[in-house]
């Protein structure tokens, strides 16, 4: 699927997100944020796709956040200023909660919005190239609450306040370092063929398990209430109750690699 500058695939199982603007490194416009919802939404709706592979297009960047190009005529008055973020806020609250395993898979720029679509995600995988920061401070713009809270949850307090306050640009290594990302591929290529080896081991896991463990770590992680701990419960009681459960226990006593279809 194409559509305007964003492109969608499925392949045995992994769909890949491609953010395709390159011209301007993949940076974010109205039209992106605009469709991002729905395109998402087909993403959760899918029963073929078991991961979503989010990357950007070239190998100069994953995102290098929002095109500030367009602010005058799409974030210029307070009334847009809302709209836009809400809009984002809709894409994010989609990623964020969707049930299947997601992998950013970052070569060259990482910036501001881009760094949150990252964030989002369960897997971050990078090279040395890549390039990360929020340059809010140097934009005049705001880095807002849930934002930071994500650069918390990962890297603490002392390492957010070197990345939000001081706006510097981390490199690869020392993203990997800092735990901002799980793993450094040593080149572009290494990098496809390490994520396309993750996203083919999660795509033949067991769907019902990996959304209730998914949920479990995103409640136990939430801030803004207590655990859901009730639906946890229920998710597990439906994988404890699935014929994958049965499937799972029969591939293991019969020694073979079990054949999970997320019922």
């Amino acid at each position: 699927m194409t559509l305007q500058c964003l492109q969608l695939s499925t392949n045995d199982g992994v769909s890949t997100l491609t953010l395709n603007n390159p011209a301007k490194h993949n940076a974010m416009n109205f039209a992106m944020w605009l469709a991002l919802p729905d395109l998402l939404q087909s993403v959760a709706a899918d029963r073929a796709t078991r991961v979503l592979i989010l990357t950007g297009a070239g190998d100069r960047a994953f995102c290098s956040g929002n095109d500030v190009s367009e602010f005058d005529k799409v974030r210029g008055t307070q009334s847009q200023i809302e709209h836009y973020n809400e809009l984002q806020r809709t894409v994010c609250e989609r990623l964020a909660k969707l049930s299947k395993p997601t992998i950013a898979m970052i070569d060259g720029y990482c910036l501001g919005a881009g760094l949150e679509f990252a964030l989002l995600c369960d897997f971050r995988y990078c090279t040395p190239a890549s390039r990360f920061a929020v340059p809010a401070v140097k934009l005049g713009l705001p880095y807002r609450y849930e934002d930071i809270v994500k650069l918390l949850d990962v890297i603490g307090p002392s390492r957010t306040r070197e990345m939000v306050l001081g706006g510097r640009r981390i490199e690869g290594e020392r993203a990997a370092e800092i735990g901002l990302v799980h793993q450094l591929a040593p080149s572009r290529e290494a990098l496809i063929r390490e994520v396309a080896e993750l996203a083919g081991e999660l795509a033949i896991a067991a769907p019902l398990s990996l959304t209730a463990a998914k949920v479990t770590i995103n409640e136990a992680l939430r801030r803004d209430a207590a655990a859901d701990l009730a639906f946890c419960k229920k998710l597990a009681d439906e994988v404890y109750s699935s014929h994958d459960y049965i499937e799972g226990r029969a591939a293991f006593a019969a020694k073979r690699q079990p054949r999970f279809e997320g019922r």
